[in-house]
């Protein structure tokens, strides 16, 4: 499931329970990081399992959250 949340300061892609091939999830991200920027938001988060920490190294964990921020790139 993937929603844009908007917070008071700035506006994130939510990626919500991601599972499946872990190559097809790595493409799928790439495309919802670029659709998310022309939405106008400012970053991505994903929740889901630590592990996705190991391959997302362009996300730091917060909780059990993973956030990127697109000013980062």
């Amino acid at each position: 499931m993937t929603e844009v949340v908007d917070y008071p300061q700035k506006s994130m892609c939510r990626i919500w329970l991601a599972g499946g091939d872990l190559d097809e999830l790595m493409q799928a991200e790439v495309a919802l990081s670029a659709w998310a920027k022309t939405q106008g938001c400012d970053g991505m988060e994903i929740i889901g399992r630590r592990g996705w920490s190991r391959q997302l190294k362009d996300y730091r964990e917060s909780a059990v959250v993973l956030m990127k921020d697109f000013s980062d790139e």
